[in-house]
């Protein structure tokens, strides 16, 4: 099973960005705004040398959302409502 991977975030004082990249092993979206759950504010680096994927998503009614997983390709994150928010959301 591949998980959808997180190809930008746009969002720099999370803990797991660097240069536009996530490096959470796994991030969750949370409902019922599609928020990133996932979100640190913090100086100190979190996360290894790889890029984040997408593990679950709580957002019920974006078209994306099969059984609670993300089933786009990839997502993009940045700031919209919340501290970092999933761009890829699209409403059912």
């Amino acid at each position: 099973m591949t998980l959808p991977t997180i190809s930008k975030c746009k969002v720099e004082e999370c803990a797991f960005n660097r240069d536009e990249t996530c490096h959470a092993k796994a991030i969750t979206v949370g409902g019922p705004d599609p928020c990133c759950d996932t979100y640190f504010n913090s100086l100190e680096s979190g996360g290894k040398s790889m890029s984040g994927s997408v593990g679950a998503c709580k957002v019920t009614d974006c078209r994306h959302n099969d059984n609670l997983e993300c089933s786009a390709a990839s997502i993009e994150v940045s700031r919209d409502k919340c501290k970092a928010d999933c761009m890829t959301f699209d409403r059912r």
